[in-house]
């Protein structure tokens, strides 16, 4: 009789469960799903860091050509100077701006854009009434370390300069510049009037200045120019 029952019931079938093989590979295919996703997540990062970098970096070119700008449309005249208002070299750019306000006397400020290591600063000496103060404040922008600086664009390997001095056209030394705009092309007046500069001569008519600069950690150089017009 129990043999008949047990024969009835067969055989006992064992408990469903996975083999060590099924957990290992199971393991396995979460370990490769968890790097995936990680290295995607790193990869977006540094793309959302890169774009913010790469803005904040045209932010800053923005502003170094806005202040360029308005330095070059406020040159003193080289009649009132009774000299060049402008001097450069690779990485260092000398202007003098006309900082004269209605019915008051002519007053000049030199400003300097140099290239400190690799970042484009600005140094602005104090206002000077007198040629004599302005040839001061260029002695000393002309050092590297030459008065109080704002730093400007970073990352840049080098900044140049020329000017179109009209006639003749773009001109790459300084000295040349200088030598045009007073070879007998213009009048000097006393400092205290008001300017009117000669134009039957040789007139500084436009600078460019010329960037180059890295928008990230590693890129090649790239070229950045900016023109002005003086107004002269």
């Amino acid at each position: 009789m129990n043999r008949a029952i047990c024969s009835e019931r067969g055989p006992r079938r064992a408990s469903p469960g996975f083999t060590l093989l099924e957990m290992l590979v199971a393991i396995t295919l979460l370990a490769v799903i968890a790097v995936i996703g990680w290295r995607g997540l790193d990869a977006m990062t540094r793309g959302r860091e890169r774009l913010v970098d790469h803005d904040a970096r045209l932010d800053a070119l923005k502003v170094l050509y806005g202040q360029f700008q308005s330095d070059c449309e406020h040159l003193a005249s080289p009649a009132a100077l009774q000299g060049s208002p402008v001097e450069f070299a690779p990485g260092l750019l000398l202007m003098v701006r006309d900082r004269r306000s209605e019915n008051n006397p002519t007053t000049w400020q030199v400003v300097a854009y140099r290239l400190d290591g690799n970042t484009v600063v600005r140094a602005a000496a104090p206002p000077a009434d007198n040629r004599g103060a302005v040839q001061a404040a260029l002695q000393v922008l002309r050092r590297p370390d030459g008065g109080p600086a704002r730093a400007l664009v970073a990352n840049a390997d080098a900044l140049t300069v020329r000017a179109w001095v009209e006639p003749g056209g773009w001109q790459t030394d300084s000295a040349a510049v200088r030598g045009a705009l007073l070879a007998g092309s213009v009048s000097a007046v006393p400092a205290s009037s008001v300017v009117v500069a000669a134009t039957s001569g040789p007139v500084l008519r436009g600078l460019e200045l010329t960037l180059m600069a890295r928008m990230g950690d590693g890129d090649t150089p790239r070229r950045f120019q900016k023109t002005c017009l003086t107004g002269l």
